[in-house]
């Protein structure tokens, strides 16, 4: 049976990211504002966290349900088997977002699934698992809309526009993920010449190497799907040899190329691109 999926992107790349992810092989993918849900295996939500240049979290859809008030969210939460999904001494950290919900607190919120999730766990296991905001292994993500609660699981982990290269970046830096979309905007083709002549911290410009050299986001990163039951340890590996095997090398000329009038902005973009690969 496929598994439902949602990724998060930036407003306005939604029909960018359909079509990206019906190229990675996702099902029934329908845009919504700020995002695509999916169907799909668990290999496609390694294969989407791997590959996507657009979407900033892949969420894994565990339960949902209508509510009228906290009581209910917190019913709604608790009867979801936690403890299938990931180990009980794993670190844990609650989001809740919401759309016209008529709850009056938020914080409020986070803390009933919390308390769900933790009480769920200590239930069925007799352990409960430890509360990490910082630095989670498991993240759960909750939407509220004015009557119903969608409770996910992120595969992610930390938000996909993290690549892992960029490590000086001027002021006000744009997102990897926003980059990559502007360039799918333009309509690119990666055997024609690319030019950034106001680059930055060379963002625009990486991003733009990295689809020309067929090079998946994600290679140099680790992902929250990692820390949950039904991860492959030797099939993820074997997906990211796929992906590494596959890359292309420079051409010769360069077909990319990034300015700036600022020097350290060149030097930046110099690092960032060293960083990339």
């Amino acid at each position: 049976m496929a598994e439902r999926f949602f990724a998060s992107c930036p407003r306005g790349l939604e029909a960018t990211l359909v079509a990206e992810l019906a190229g990675l092989g996702a099902s029934n993918a329908k845009p919504v504002d700020g995002g695509v849900g999916f169907e799909g295996g668990y290999d496609l939500a390694y294969r989407a966290n791997l590959e996507s240049r657009i979407a900033s979290r892949i969420l894994w859809r565990v339960g949902s349900g209508r509510y009228r008030n906290e009581k209910d969210v917190h019913a709604l939460a608790k009867a979801i088997p936690w403890a299938t999904h990931f180990r009980p001494d794993r670190t844990l950290r609650v989001d809740v977002a919401a759309t016209r919900s008529p709850l009056t607190s938020l914080e409020f919120a986070t803390l009933t699934i919390k308390d769900a999730v933790c009480d769920r766990c200590r239930d069925d296991t007799g352990k409960r698992p430890s509360i990490d905001k910082r630095a989670p292994d498991v993240r759960v993500a909750a939407h509220l809309t004015a009557d119903e609660a969608t409770f996910y699981l992120d595969t992610s982990g930390e938000p996909l526009f993290k690549r892992g290269y960029r490590r000086d970046t001027e002021e006000a830096p744009l997102r990897e993920n926003l980059a990559a979309g502007l360039i799918a905007l333009t309509g690119w083709k990666s055997d024609a010449a690319f030019l950034d002549p106001m680059c930055g911290s060379g963002t625009i410009a990486i991003e733009a190497a990295l689809i020309a050299a067929d090079r998946a986001p994600g290679l140099a990163r680790t992902f929250g799907f990692q820390k949950l039951a039904w991860f492959d340890g030797p099939s993820w590996q074997r997906m990211k040899q796929a992906a590494r095997d596959r890359i292309r090398k420079a051409p010769a000329p360069p077909l990319i190329h990034a300015s700036d009038i600022a020097p350290h902005a060149v030097a930046k973009t110099e690092s960032n691109a060293r960083a990339a690969g």
